[in-house]
């Protein structure tokens, strides 16, 4: 057996999606990959409550949720007064390639994006690239080939 390529056991990461079955498979594939701790919320006004409890290292989050969706998460976790991890890389799930939906969450600082339904290639790759490569929000949000 090969070791991974790289190790996610120091992080903690949090799933924010409404669906049930796509938030287990992605905390699923997180903790497979290693990572020490996975939290799972079922919206983004959960979310932002689990976020300031746990500080993530990185946060994967669906665009369309109620009562807060992902765009609205992003913007206060970003720009909140009592957020404490305003600079948490996003790793935004979607279904989603809309042009004005893209251009938003940039604005917001997204780190990146991953298209449902997600694959445990794309979350490993997308990860490790606001995790080790990215370096903060240098407006990338795709991860080299």
């Amino acid at each position: 057996m090969t070791k991974p390529k790289y190790d996610f056991s120091r992080f903690k990461a949090m799933v924010i999606d409404d669906q049930a079955f796509i938030r287990r498979v992605v905390a699923g594939m997180l903790r497979q990959i290693g990572f020490r701790a996975v939290e799972e919320a079922c919206d983004g006004a959960d979310g932002l409550k689990l976020n300031n409890i746990l500080k993530p290292d990185v946060i994967i989050c669906d665009i369309e949720m109620e009562p807060i969706d992902g765009l609205a998460f992003l913007q206060t976790i970003r720009t909140g007064k009592d957020v404490p991890n305003r600079n948490v890389p996003v790793v935004f799930l979607t279904s989603h390639a809309e042009s004005e939906i893209v251009r938003q969450a940039r604005g917001l600082h997204v780190n990146s994006f991953v298209v449902k339904p997600p694959s445990l290639a794309a979350i490993t790759d997308h990860v490790a690239f606001v995790l080790f490569r990215q370096g903060g929000h240098s407006g990338e949000t795709t991860p080299p080939k």
